[in-house]
């Protein structure tokens, strides 16, 4: 074959392609051989090695990737920056939870269960039948732990009508007093137990002796109760109101002094059987004397009465007239002395009250309860306790308050 001469330019161009070609080819066969498996040496086997499991609330290394336990749709990072943004309050606005105040209508969930795991364990040493009643609360009225207290007592129980709602400390103290002081008082001075306290009052939201200002009653804490009425296993009805007996208050009213004026004795009246002449009283001789003289027709002449000094003084007109008959002087006018007044009279003081046996087993009951509640309070501690008795576990620095 003859040999064609070519020129420069021509050559150049050829070699330019056929270097392209081979980096082509070179490339290729480079990528196809980083594609296959690398050569093992013998023996050797492959293990592949899993990522650890974190729990969700651990924070995964970036290095490990999303890992077994990431979300199958994460948000991208612009849209969670957004999403931030959005959460947080605008400068100078107050955030949502400063806005939010605790209820006071409601307590908290640590005050119900402390106050509970209390009861449950002071009411394990009495005998009682109750019922563990909702937190109730209104303001400062109310308890995070009550009872309805509906009967208590071992020997001789007590129904309490109607149920009353207490704390538990309250109940506690109330079922000591029953069992210690008061069926052993109504046995022996009344020779019957209590079966029933009726007229009770408990849980009240007020203020005390119900007064629209001053301190809150014990009754707003569940921590009192108030007992009007006794009523007896043979059927007899004690009541605070009617057997106390009188107070030192209606003993005071009684000593008090009544105005009282005393009436002047009524002069005695009767049939007057002299007559008179001119006003003169007549003897009986001198009126004989008339009779017998009517009798015959004859005139009888009377004798002027004589006259006294002491009868001039009056001032009827007959007695002025024989007052200047016998020369005796008119007295002057004088003024009129001034009554004096009427004398004041006492009230005999009532006759003292008869000593009863419900009379002795209140008075008893009342001094007694003061060794169990904080406040006692009775008949002779104010007009609003006259018709009941008031127990309630107020806490005192010294000791305890009865009246």
């Amino acid at each position: 074959m003859p040999l064609a001469v070519l020129d420069g330019s021509t050559l150049i161009a050829k070699v330019l392609v056929a270097g392209v070609a081979a980096l082509i080819v070179g490339a290729a066969i480079d990528a196809h051989a980083a594609s296959k498996p690398a050569k093992k040496p013998n023996g050797a086997k492959s293990v592949d090695i899993p990522l650890p499991v974190l729990a969700p609330w651990h924070n995964r290394p970036a290095a490990l990737g999303k890992g077994p336990n990431a979300k199958a749709t994460a948000e991208t990072p612009a849209k969670t920056e957004k999403a931030d943004a959005d959460a947080k309050p605008a400068p100078g606005e107050p955030s949502v939870t400063a806005l939010v105040a605790p209820d006071p209508n409601v307590w908290s969930e640590d005050d119900v269960s402390e106050s509970l795991k209390a009861c449950v364990i002071k009411l394990a040493s009495i005998q009682a039948r109750v019922e563990i009643s909702e937190p109730f609360r209104k303001g400062a009225c109310g308890a995070p732990a009550a009872v309805e207290v509906k009967k208590l007592g071992t020997r001789y129980p007590i129904t309490l009508s109607p149920a009353a709602t207490l704390r538990c400390d309250m109940a506690v103290s109330l079922y000591q007093f029953v069992e210690e002081s008061l069926q052993p008082a109504a046995v022996a001075v009344l020779g019957s137990p209590i079966v029933s306290f009726q007229g009770i009052s408990s849980y009240s939201c007020r203020n005390r002796n119900g007064d629209t200002g001053g301190k809150l009653s014990e009754h707003a804490l569940a921590n009192a109760l108030d007992v009007g009425t006794f009523k007896l296993a043979d059927g007899r009805i004690v009541r605070v109101a009617s057997d106390w007996g009188p107070t030192a208050r209606d003993a005071e009213r009684d000593t008090d002094p009544v105005v009282q004026p005393v009436a002047e004795p009524a002069k005695a009246k009767g049939n007057v059987r002299l007559a008179s002449l001119d006003g003169q009283p007549l003897s009986r001789r001198e009126l004989r004397r008339l009779k017998q003289a009517a009798k015959v027709g004859k005139a009888v002449s009377v004798p002027p009465a004589p006259v006294k000094k002491s009868d001039a003084l009056k001032t009827s007109p007959v007695t002025k007239t024989a007052a200047l008959k016998v020369g005796a002087p008119l007295p002057a006018k004088k003024p009129e002395a001034k009554k004096a007044p009427a004398p004041v009279a006492k009230a005999p003081p009532p006759p003292p009250p008869k000593i009863t046996s419900e009379m002795r087993f209140l008075k008893q009951v009342h001094a007694d309860a003061c060794k169990y509640f904080g406040t006692v309070l009775g008949p002779e501690a104010n007009e609003a306790h006259r018709d009941h008795f008031h127990f309630d576990l107020a806490p005192r620095k010294r000791s305890n308050y009865c009246r």
